[in-house]
């Protein structure tokens, strides 16, 4: 699939952005224990647990209740109510511009720093 996670990661940097990378949501949620972080990007398909159960368990959680997630994938049907879990969702291929633009939206307009 394309962007993959290491391209995106690239992508990101590039734009300023300090970025931590999961292989899935299980290593993600693991992550957000031990580091703040402002936003979360992450795919629907993974292994372990999907994009869709990590914004769940996000907003299940009252110290990650409000953080940005940002939705991406080939293929996925969406629930109403699952949408709303997302600041933005994006079907690949996506073009990175884009995403770039609801990331930094999602942020408030702050920029990388």
């Amino acid at each position: 699939d394309f962007p993959s996670l290491e391209v995106l990661g690239l992508l990101f940097e590039g734009e300023g952005f300090r970025v931590l990378s999961a292989g899935n949501g299980a290593e993600a949620l693991a992550l957000l224990e031990a580091q703040t972080v402002d936003l979360v990007v992450t795919d629907f398909m993974m292994p372990l647990m999907d994009g869709v159960e990590l914004a769940q368990r996000l907003r299940a959680d009252v110290r990650f209740a409000k953080l940005p997630v940002v939705l991406t994938s080939a293929s996925f049907q969406l629930t109403p109510e699952a949408q709303g879990l997302f600041a933005a969702i994006f079907r690949k291929p996506f073009l990175f511009d884009e995403v770039l633009a609801a990331v930094r939206r999602s942020l408030g307009g702050l920029e990388p720093g």
